[in-house]
């Protein structure tokens, strides 16, 4: 018997997709930035909601203005809170009035940074120095650079904070991502630092996350931190500090102690060794 085999032969042509030119991604924050405002040396107010403490609108603040032909200067204006933010506790509020007043008297107020102490969270969002990001290839940490005294602060991913972190200038900080958006939670804040320009004062219990997103053309760091004290505050509250891109190199900025008086009546202390240590 013969058998005869019929074959049929099928050719298929598979229509493979293009291939698109590789982007970087959007959660690829790393570079130089340099922080915007649209009110100067503040904290800008949140799209809604409670917000930080704010100039007083009835005397706003300026810088020194060069006179033109015919008129004098005008001398720098002094920073006067507006203490009637209804986020302050009683205990916040006293203190934010006593350095105001000290401003209208004369007496301006001294912020930390000044005097070359860390800044702390959010406070370190109000420098006017650029700010760098580093993502780890690993994705394990992100580290932000401040130029200003090289301070540092280590964003450790995707992991949970401790469970009774040390009290510290910078805190333990975790962050992960939602979608494009990177988060921040901070908790381990000593009480040391300030809140604001405006010497606002928090606890070791404050509470800040922020939020930081690309805009659209990647060249906009939009950011937004909500603060939570019980001790200080009445509520949470939040407030914006957005950053544009900035391709220059890094710079060192050194902010040097002084022991010599500011001219403002603060003379700072010096140590002194009672004895010798060796």
């Amino acid at each position: 018997m013969n058998y005869r085999l019929t074959g049929i032969v099928c050719f298929c042509i598979v229509a493979w997709p293009q291939l698109l030119p590789a982007q970087a991604p959007a959660s690829d924050f790393s570079g130089p930035w340099t922080r915007k405002w649209a009110t100067a040396s503040m904290y800008d107010p949140p799209p809604s909601g409670p917000g930080p403490v704010m100039m007083d609108p009835a005397r706003p603040h300026h810088g020194h203005i060069a006179g033109v032909a015919g008129q004098p200067d005008q001398e720098a204006t002094p920073w006067i809170a507006d203490y009637s933010n209804p986020i302050l506790k009683p205990e916040a509020r006293a203190v934010v009035k006593r350095i105001t007043d000290e401003e209208i008297a004369g007496k301006s107020h001294v912020e930390h940074q000044t005097l070359c102490w860390p800044s702390g969270v959010p406070e370190v969002l109000n420098l006017r120095d650029d700010m760098q990001m580093i993502q780890s290839p690993s994705g394990k940490e992100i580290t932000l650079l401040y130029w200003r005294d090289s301070q540092v602060r280590h964003v450790y991913m995707n992991v949970p904070h401790s469970k009774n972190p040390a009290k510290t200038w910078y805190g333990e900080s975790v962050g992960h991502f939602e979608s494009d958006t990177l988060v921040i939670d901070t908790i381990g804040l000593n009480d040391k630092t300030e809140t604001d320009r405006f010497g606002t004062p928090h606890s070791d219990q404050i509470h800040v996350v922020e939020r930081y997103r690309l805009s659209a053309d990647k060249k906009t760091l939009q950011g937004l931190f909500t603060v939570d004290d019980p001790k200080y505050f009445t509520t949470e509250w939040s407030g914006t500090a957005d950053y544009r891109r900035d391709n220059k190199p890094a710079t060192e900025i050194i902010c040097a102690e002084n022991n010599s008086a500011n001219g403002l009546g603060q003379q700072p202390v010096i140590p002194v060794s009672a004895k010798a240590d060796f």
